[in-house]
């Protein structure tokens, strides 16, 4: 039950920063979408590296985080609309260095999240 209530909390606070960045953006709001994404593609492959190496942390607040925070803050749904809606407006150009960005850096940001919490994994090894 725990798990669920982190879920929920950290849901909403993760959709309350994806809103927030969402109307500061304004019309191009796909662009706040990318920036999100990738945000969350480092964020998520960072903290599930390093935070157990950090503090001691139960697993339920670790899903409460990564499928709460960070999925609450992320949107799939609005990268699909968002790519779909360019495509439909002929704005192909930008439709697909929106895909690709989105993609290509999500992948790189999350590698380079990855790499640095496995670096504190090899920290506490060093101890």
């Amino acid at each position: 039950m725990r798990r669920v209530i982190y879920i929920f909390l950290l849901a909403f606070i993760g959709g309350l920063l994806r809103g927030y960045f969402t109307l500061l953006a304004g019309d191009d709001h796909f662009i706040a979408t990318i920036i999100i994404n990738l945000i969350g593609a480092f964020v998520l492959a960072f903290i599930t590296g390093a935070l157990p190496y950090l503090i001691e942390i139960s697993n339920d607040l670790m899903t409460g985080l990564s499928v709460g925070l960070v999925g609450g803050f992320t949107t799939f749904s609005t990268f699909s609309f968002d790519s779909i809606n360019l495509f439909l407006n002929h704005k192909i150009g930008i439709g697909l260095l929106y895909v690709l960005v989105s993609l290509i850096g999500g992948l790189i940001l999350a590698q380079i999240g990855t790499k640095l919490g496995q670096s504190f994994e090899n920290k506490e090894d060093q101890l």
